[in-house]
């Protein structure tokens, strides 16, 4: 693992990026015997459960529950400033601008918003906006939440796992169209190896949800989530967009401010 060194802002960040991130297929482990890999995955990777709604492995009934943990509430605070962006999930953060042509340059490779999401007309809606990509350490809690207060208006299933020279940010995927009070119409888009390993809640078109919601889990690691904006709906805070240019990655926390909101 990389050495983690200070960024601009204060975070840690480490080197890298989407090289390091090629969502392999991976394997679902819940059945009962999976429990017996939990201690070694805490000691290989430095996991405290301290912070957990359970603390002690044996709590957990398999890997995959031991994997998508619960924090308590103390632990992940969510920031209620009004117009706050905040992070959906622990992990490393890159932000990237999405070009006219709904492409987002980053890592020396040029990724298609239209495969991402395979809808070309839902692509659109995000040219020229900011796609925010966090990718999960093995030590993060497998889980993500609503960024905001708002209502779902869509959501798809990506099920496709082509692989070209970089397979990148194309894995099996689901992503969720989000009328959100502070930035208009976002994509949120959950990666992972395995087509069967993200685990959503259950909300229907039309229904709403409040910032800092349980939006769903991973089942296995190998696992990002990405956002998308549209343009001028939202600016990150300095130190993501610096450190993405220097090719570092920046530690986010759950429900952490991350950027803000930008005022008609």
């Amino acid at each position: 693992m990389n050495n983690q060194i200070k960024g601009y802002g204060g975070r840690p960040v480490i080197c890298g990026g989407l090289k390091d991130y090629v969502p392999v297929e991976c394997k679902i482990k819940n059945g009962v015997f999976s429990r017996i890999e939990i201690k070694s995955h805490m000691e290989k990777y430095g996991v405290d459960l301290s912070c957990c709604k359970e603390t002690h492995p044996s709590n957990y009934e398999n890997f995959c529950d031991y994997l998508s943990r619960s924090y308590n509430e103390s632990a992940r605070p969510v920031d209620n400033t009004p117009n706050s962006l905040i992070s959906p999930c622990d992990g490393w953060l890159t932000a990237h601008f999405i070009n006219s042509f709904s492409m987002i340059p980053c890592d020396g490779y040029m990724y298609s918003i239209n495969k991402l999401l395979g809808d070309a007309s839902a692509a659109r809606e995000f040219a020229e906006g900011i796609a925010l990509f966090i990718r999960l350490d093995q030590a993060d809690p497998h889980r993500f939440i609503y960024i905001d207060n708002g209502v779902v208006c869509g959501s798809s299933a990506v099920n496709d796992n082509e692989n070209p020279e970089n397979m990148g940010l194309y894995g099996p995927r689901h992503y969720s169209l989000l009328n959100t009070e502070s930035f208009y119409k976002i994509a949120q888009v959950e990666i992972c190896g395995n087509s069967k390993g993200i685990e959503q809640s259950e909300l229907g078109e039309n229904v709403a949800f409040v910032r800092g919601q349980d939006k769903g889990r991973f089942l296995c690691d190998n696992a990002a989530v990405m956002i998308l904006f549209k343009k001028g709906a939202m600016q990150p805070d300095d130190e993501f967009m610096v450190n993405t240019r220097l090719g570092k990655e920046t530690r986010v926390r759950r429900g952490e401010r991350i950027g803000h909101a930008i005022s008609c």
